[in-house]
């Protein structure tokens, strides 16, 4: 083979190198690759900024519409915000309007009724007069009449231990009309009393556990009769309760201590007591017990007038219509009520004053005790037919008055004070929960046992363990009372009554 043969067989047969034959041909298809791989990864390089860029603008889209919709929202509750305020002043001019042409046809209609009947109703009032004046100089007249028309004699309290009444004499037309209602108040207001109280108040305060502190409290009473010895002053429970020191206020800004008689808590009733001997006999001669009268007989929109200690500011005078019966009140200690509603104003210290229709009788106690924010012209009182025998009951009872120090009475248990949700939630008992009963004490001894449920001490009613404590400070040591109390039986409570001695707390301290 000559060396053109050789050539040819190292370069082919056109004299172009082998596709697979040198190096040189390997590195040129090495770079080719490597151009192509850059030119696709640049190309990758551009997409992910093309989509991060995407990414951004949506993001930056989203944020712009969350911040519309933010910014709608507050407009919109902006806007409600004011309309809302808007039919509110509405309402309250619309109120405004009514009263105010309420008023002025009342007034004119008072000015015509005025003209035509003034002499009828001056004879009324000489005819009620000379009524009382009968009543005051017969001191023996110890009559009853029914039960919606009872009072004692203004001038001598019977000997009878019942409430005593004398009723007003019907008349047609003057108790729709209470634009005046100054000579009802003048006749009637002698009956009203101011109450005063100093009671303890248990507070927690944290690490230091619960400490005692003394409050004061003001509320208002009703003087329903008495007998020889006693005047019997009606008021709400929940103005005494807890009571160390109880002050009455005549009309005459006279004071007197007062006691406790007898209470109903579900009634949210109390009478007390003031022994006669203690009242100057200038201000038995100022006051009189009320004319009581009838909740059954009164209708929807009767003109009703309230008085009462006000915020502790000493006798105020509101006046209102019967807005509802029957209504059914809880209150914040989870109790309720059917109460009487009205328009008249019922404030703090108004709790346990007078309600009366238009004729000057005793028709409700009223209640202070149901506040809320959202309420506007809305009072509420106990109608009096449905406590009026409740009443007199409480009257009969023997004084309640705490005992001394040295005859404070022991019972020898740990109780614990559990919530009402708790005890509602376990199927628990309202009352004084028994956690422990010490060694040798009269419960002991009376067969009282842990986590029993004491309800009830000598009838009194005990809904928790303030209660209990409240009910014994009127029970001196060494005195047997009667327990009720629940225990806990194959998976029920049943009810046990206990005779107990009670001991002396001296003793065990």
């Amino acid at each position: 083979m000559n060396e053109w043969e050789e050539d040819k067989k190292e370069t082919g047969e056109n004299g172009e190198l082998p596709i697979n034959g040198s190096d040189a041909v390997r590195e040129a298809n090495d770079l080719r690759a490597r151009e192509e791989a850059e030119q696709a990864a640049e190309e990758a390089r551009q997409r992910e900024a093309a989509a991060a860029e995407a990414r951004r603008l949506a993001e930056e889209h989203r944020q712009a519409v969350l911040a519309e919709q933010e910014d709608r929202k507050k407009r919109w509750e902006d806007y409600n915000r004011q309309k809302e305020a808007a039919e509110k002043a509405r309402r309250k001019m619309k109120r405004r309007s009514f009263v105010s042409v309420l008023a002025a046809l009342i007034a004119v209609a008072a000015l015509a009724f005025g003209v035509t009947n003034y002499l009828s109703v001056k004879e009324l009032k000489t005819q009620i007069a000379s009524l009382q004046s009968q009543v005051t100089a017969a001191p023996g007249n110890t009559s009853r009449s029914s039960r919606g028309n009872q009072t004692a004699d203004p001038g001598v309290l019977s000997e009878k231990a019942v409430l005593e009444t004398v009723s007003a004499k019907e008349s047609d037309g003057i108790s729709g009309s209470l634009t005046d209602v100054s000579d009802i108040v003048s006749e009637v207001i002698s009956s009203v009393v101011s109450i005063e109280v100093v009671s303890t108040v248990k507070v927690n305060s944290g690490f230091y556990g619960q400490r005692e502190y003394e409050a004061q409290g003001a509320g208002s009473g009703v003087i329903i009769g008495g007998n020889e010895t006693e005047l019997w002053i009606a008021t709400n429970y929940h103005v005494i309760e807890g009571a160390k020191e109880i002050t009455i206020i005549f009309v005459d800004e006279e004071t007197v201590s007062a006691y406790v008689k007898g209470s109903s808590q579900e009634n949210d009733l109390a009478v007390l007591g003031i022994e006669l001997s203690n009242i100057k006999e200038e201000t038995k001669a100022s006051i009189k017990a009320a004319v009581i009268g009838s909740s059954d007989d009164l209708k929807l929109g009767e003109g009703v007038i309230a008085i009462g200690n006000a915020l502790g500011w000493g006798q105020s005078v509101t006046t209102g219509v019967v807005s509802g019966f029957e209504r059914n009140v809880t209150f914040e200690d989870g109790t309720t009520m059917n109460l009487l509603q009205i328009s008249a104003a019922i404030n703090p210290g108004n709790s346990g004053g007078a309600l009366l229709n238009a004729k000057g009788e005793l028709i409700g106690i009223n209640n202070a005790k149901y506040s809320d924010e959202d309420v506007e012209g809305i009072g509420f009182a106990i109608p009096i037919s449905s406590i009026v025998d409740i009443m007199e009951e409480l009257s009969l009872m023997e004084p309640r008055i705490p005992v001394a120090a040295d005859q404070y009475p022991y019972l020898g248990i740990t109780f614990d004070n559990r919530t009402s949700r708790y005890a509602e939630y376990y199927g628990i008992p309202a009352g004084a929960y028994v956690y422990e009963v010490g060694a040798d004490t009269p419960a002991q001894k009376a067969g009282i046992l842990a986590y029993d449920v004491i309800t009830e001490l000598d009838g009194v009613k005990i809904s928790s363990y303030d209660d209990l404590v409240n009910e014994l400070q009127y029970h001196a040591g060494g005195t047997e009372v009667t327990l009720k109390v629940k225990r806990l039986e194959k998976g029920s409570y049943q009810e046990l009554e206990i005779r107990l001695t009670l001991g002396f707390k001296k003793d065990y301290n």
